[in-house]
C-alpha cells in the first residue's frame, strides 16, 4: 500500500487553514482569516471540478475573507 504525500498536504493545508481561522477569530486580526483563505486555495480548486455536492467546498475561501471584512471592519 503507498503512501498518498499530496492526501497529506490537503490534510495539512485543511487543518492549517482551520487554525487560522479560529486564532483570527479569537485575535480579531485580518491577517490570520486571509492565511486561512490562502491555505485553503489549493484545496478549493481542486474540488471544483467534483460533480457532486463536494463542489460546494470551492465556496470555503470566501468565508475567512467576509469574516476579515464584517469582524475587523468594528475596530
Amino acid at each position: 500500500m503507498d503512501f498518498f504525500w499530496i492526501g497529506l498536504l490537503f490534510w495539512l493545508l485543511m487543518g492549517f487553514s482551520v487554525f487560522f481561522l479560529m486564532l483570527g477569530l479569537m485575535k480579531n486580526r485580518r491577517i490570520h482569516f486571509v492565511f486561512s483563505a490562502l491555505l485553503f486555495l489549493p484545496v478549493a480548486y481542486y474540488f471544483r471540478g467534483a460533480e457532486n455536492a463536494w463542489k460546494f467546498m470551492m465556496f470555503y475561501p470566501l468565508i475567512p475573507i467576509l469574516l476579515a471584512i464584517f469582524f475587523v471592519k468594528k475596530r
